[in-house]
């Protein structure tokens, strides 16, 4: 899984979304989905999220300090629970929020009686404009 939220090789890896949990205020489950031009892992325990502003996750994430991810990858469901605080990137290039996560929880999921063939799954309408934001984006969060 290191391998999909390393920053590198964005355009290989487009088509991968990520769902992300979070507690909203009446303690329902919120799901978001994530690309991996907003996520990386700096190793094994920290990873940097940058998310919208003003988002029902963002909202929440902020509040609870809490969430789980999803991630399906070469056959295997990892589920991720974390911690952030909020991070603060002062020259930032896109109107974002950034979080960074220690992992809390770990679990890689598959089945003796089933191959797991595919996670979720998107196709970017406008790629270009896209994955150039996702590199600025991985780029800011790495500094």
């Amino acid at each position: 899984m290191l391998e999909l939220l390393n920053g590198q090789n964005l355009p290989d890896k487009q088509h991968e979304a990520i769902l992300l949990l979070s507690m909203d205020e009446n303690q329902f489950p919120h799901v978001a989905m994530i690309s991996v031009g907003e996520i990386v892992a700096i190793d094994e325990t920290e990873l940097r999220l940058s998310l919208w502003r003003n988002t029902v996750t963002t909202t929440n994430l902020s509040r609870t300090g809490q969430a789980t991810f999803v991630v399906i990858f070469e056959g295997v469901a990892y589920y991720v629970k974390i911690s952030v605080q909020e991070m603060f990137i002062s020259d930032a290039r896109h109107d974002r929020q950034c979080f960074v996560a220690k992992v809390v929880s770990f679990r890689a999921d598959v089945a003796k009686y089933a191959d797991i063939v595919s996670g979720v799954r998107i196709n970017l309408k406008e790629p270009e404009p896209v994955l150039q934001r996702w590199e600025e984006t991985v780029a800011d969060l790495l500094r």
